[in-house]
This record gives structure tokens, C-alpha cells and sequence, in this order.
């Protein structure tokens, strides 16, 4: 195999796993809700949302400004992951389209989650769910945590780095 092969073969195997990569994190966010959690199931972004930390869940219609992506995704108008908005606070948000409401927000005692779906009535569904069914302790009740998240976002960009180190040092190896 020449050199040159060997190199687009790189390339089309670098571009191949940018591609998984994308639609693996573009990939719609499941929620499962219980009196005392709030599970969000997602490829990138997984967290739990215990009841002990959330203060209220409401319904907005507007987003606030995004100051910046600490460790997420932004795509066209999808925005998964951890963010901060004006103020410098973190946020989660799991919101496939930032443009336009409404958008369910739940405050905790330390951050905000923010989730839409791009169809208005699944959020409405989603909102209804979380309502009448996550039992909102008092005030005195709460506890001061973060959101429960999970590093699997880190480690798959590591993960894809690494890969794309090795395939980019096969010309050097062989």
C-alpha cells in the first residue's frame, strides 16, 4: 500500500467516526420521571435529577441568553450539554430547539435544566409528566447538590482522540 492510499484511508476513517460521533450525540434525549427522580438518558449527557435538589419546574417560553458552551454540543438549534448563561451560571439543557418555546425548566438549588423538543406538544406531554408526577419538597426539604452527570461525554472525546491519534501515527508505525 502506498503512502497516499494509506492517508485517505486515515482520512475516510477519521471522517467516518466524526460522523458516528455527531449523530451519536445528536440523538434525542429519553426522559424517564418517578416521584423522586428525574432521569435523563442520553448518549453524551446522562443525569439524574433528584427531587431533594429541585426547587421548581416551570414552563418558559424563552430561552435565556447562552454566554457559553463549557462541555457540550451546538448544532444548528440543538444544544446538549453543560452551559453557561448570563450571569455566569451553569446550566444543563437538553433543548432541541433554542428558538423557539416553550421550554420546561426546572430549577435546583444550585443550576437550571432546560429541555424542549422541536414538536410543542411532547414538551407540553413532558411538563404535564414531570408536574403531576415529581413530588416538589419544601424549601427547608432541600439539599444544596449539583445535578448528578455523568464524565461519559469527556471520555468519548478522549476516546475519539485517541483513535484519531493512532490512525494519524499508522504511517509512522508501518
Amino acid at each position: 500500500m502506498n503512502d497516499m492510499t494509506l492517508y485517505w484511508l486515515m482520512m475516510g476513517l477519521i471522517f467516518v467516526l466524526t460522523i458516528i460521533l455527531l449523530v451519536l450525540f445528536k440523538k434525542r434525549t429519553r426522559f424517564e420521571i418517578f416521584p423522586d427522580l428525574i432521569m435523563a438518558r442520553d448518549f453524551a449527557y446522562p443525569a439524574n435529577i433528584p427531587n431533594y435538589a429541585i426547587k421548581s419546574i416551570t414552563l418558559i417560553e424563552k430561552m435565556p441568553r447562552v454566554l457559553m458552551r463549557s462541555n457540550g454540543y451546538s448544532g444548528l438549534k440543538t444544544w446538549k450539554g453543560i452551559f453557561r448563561i448570563i450571569g455566569g451560571k451553569r446550566v444543563l439543557l437538553y433543548v432541541e430547539d433554542h428558538n423557539k418555546g416553550p421550554i420546561i425548566k426546572i430549577e435546583t438549588v444550585r443550576e437550571s435544566v432546560y429541555i424542549n423538543f422541536k414538536d410543542r406538544e411532547q414538551t407540553h406531554q413532558l411538563y404535564d409528566e414531570m408536574t403531576r408526577n415529581v413530588k416538589i419538597l419544601n424549601e427547608t426539604e432541600l439539599v444544596d447538590c449539583r445535578v448528578i452527570t455523568d464524565i461519559r461525554s469527556w471520555a468519548i472525546v478522549v476516546v475519539f482522540i485517541a483513535i484519531t491519534m493512532v490512525i494519524g501515527l499508522l504511517p509512522v508505525m508501518i
